[in-house]
């Protein structure tokens, strides 16, 4: 997994910017494509795959060429090393090291920089603003 420096996640914000406000448009199309539509079969897996089938056949195919789009840009985005935590809360994590230690910068939607990070076991709750990381290493046993 590579791991970013903050100038390398910050100058790739943009491009995730985009694919992740696509992703959020196509969740809200598949949303609503199903709150409009009986289902004649609706079923998810234990890995995330969603099935719905009606007796319209436009409406199958317009959620599934919907859902291949939506994992496409999901795919996008695995493809830059990010990660995308939260479609809806606009939540992704970039892979960095703190010292020797694996990390990741956090960034949500609406923010204009990347202005802080986590350490692996912890998540968005836990994320904290980004320092001079020269000071941190020392006060730190990182």
């Amino acid at each position: 997994m590579k791991a970013f420096t903050i100038e390398e996640a910050e100058k790739l914000l943009p491009r995730v910017e985009r694919l992740l406000k696509r992703a959020q448009t196509i969740r809200e199309k598949l949303a609503w494509l199903l709150e409009a539509n009986d289902g004649l079969v609706e079923a998810n897996d234990e890995l995330g795959f969603h099935f719905f089938l009606t007796e319209n056949v436009r409406v199958n195919k317009e959620f599934h060429r919907l859902y291949y789009q939506f994992y496409r840009v999901l795919e996008n985005m695995n493809e830059l090393g990010v990660i995308l935590k939260d479609v809806e809360d606009g939540l992704v994590d970039f892979p960095f090291k703190v010292g020797r230690k694996e990390a990741f910068l956090c960034w949500q939607l609406g923010e204009n920089k990347i202005g802080y990070w986590h350490d692996c076991e912890s998540g968005f709750e836990e994320r904290q603003k980004i320092v001079d990381m020269d000071e941190l290493l020392k006060t730190k046993d990182l």
